[in-house]
């Protein structure tokens, strides 16, 4: 087994007459089973063979971890009934990019919620760009350079800078608004993403999204480790990804959550409060059988975890959300203000 589910106990938000919640032991029947799939995304060996296609079946999807801090409505830590019902929203909603806490109809970075990319928007990104890499004795970017590399598509132009002040740009002036975020990914994802939920955390605990998103999804993310790379290309160069960080486009969507682990900073001791979609997921039949697990393996990394969102709007605005994306199967993502239509289109250029 994994070292992060060696010794940890699983949980899941159970819900009593709809609205009062609890967070309870997971069906001991069920233990050796979630392991099993949980075990497999996150290790990347999926592999199983397929008697109808007569060959190997591996899902490509990429498993990641970001750490997180869940607090109530007034800032301290939250309480056993509290953590319930903030996980009970939590994994209808998901969690978004910092520019969906606000209205990005009327506050949204441009041109990313709703414009067209024009000149000047590059111009502007790549001033703050080209200040920071010198600042730490890199080479600029030549605004030629970059236009060129990426076939004069303004818009995939401002995508990837866009990328880039996420990425180097700690005192970009709308880093609060970006509507990316990071997290890590690999063998040492999770204790990376531990160390950040740590970090300057006075609570008792410390708490790390574990998600995946689809290989082929590649408007959706970009590898860090890739950045030299194509600043390469670029004449220029920046530090090397020591964190395994994956940048991911408009937030983690809740049909990408497996769950999330609860870490005593004290002890060390890890509970894992499972996504209660997934796990209904997990207990479904088909006719009088429990759907095998690699039946489930492949249905998930195809299309994701079935969250039922009936409550979505209700449970966003408590979250402190006031607008939201709608990711289609291909990946396109739509966005709007809560209670409205998700009609605006963003960019779907890949962060590269």
């Amino acid at each position: 087994m994994i070292t992060e589910f060696q010794n940890t106990s699983l949980k899941v938000v159970t819900s009593e007459d709809g609205y009062m919640c609890r967070i309870d032991n997971v069906d001991s029947t069920l233990v050796s089973k979630l392991n099993f799939i949980l075990n497999s995304f996150y290790s990347g060996q999926i592999n199983y063979f397929s008697v109808r296609d007569k060959q190997y079946i591996c899902p490509e999807t990429i498993s990641f971890f970001r750490g997180f801090r869940p607090f109530s409505q007034n800032g301290i830590e939250i309480t056993e009934r509290e953590k319930a019902d903030y996980f009970q929203k939590f994994f209808v909603v998901g969690e978004k990019g910092r520019a969906y806490r606000e209205d990005i109809l009327d506050e949204g970075i441009r041109p990313y919620f709703g414009c067209e990319t024009i000149e000047t928007d590059i111009i502007e990104l790549l001033k703050f760009v080209n200040l920071n890499l010198e600042r730490h004795g890199f080479k600029k970017i030549e605004m030629k350079v970059l236009i060129a590399h990426l076939g004069d598509d303004l818009t995939a132009s401002y995508m990837f800078l866009l990328n880039l002040v996420h990425n180097i740009g700690r005192r970009w002036e709308n880093k609060s608004r970006s509507p990316l975020v990071s997290a890590s990914y690999g063998h040492k994802g999770f204790k990376t993403a531990l160390h950040f939920a740590e970090n300057k955390n006075v609570f008792k605990y410390s708490y790390i999204i574990f998600g995946f998103i689809r290989e082929n999804n590649v408007q959706n993310y970009f590898f860090t480790k890739e950045l030299n790379e194509k600043l390469g290309i670029l004449n220029s160069e920046w530090y090397p990804d020591i964190h395994n960080e994956i940048i991911l486009k408009d937030g983690i969507f809740p049909q990408n959550i497996f769950g999330v682990f609860e870490v005593d900073n004290q002890t060390g001791l890890k509970s894992f409060i499972i996504n209660p979609y997934f796990y209904q997921l997990i207990n479904l039949r088909k006719g009088k059988k429990i759907y095998r697990p690699r039946d489930l393996i492949q249905f998930i990394s195809q299309r994701g975890i079935p969250v039922e969102q009936r409550n979505f709007e209700e449970f966003a605005r408590e979250l402190g959300y006031q607008s939201y994306g709608y990711r289609f199967g291909d990946g396109y993502v739509t966005a709007g203000r809560i209670g409205g239509e998700a009609d605006t289109h963003l960019p779907s250029e890949p962060l590269r």
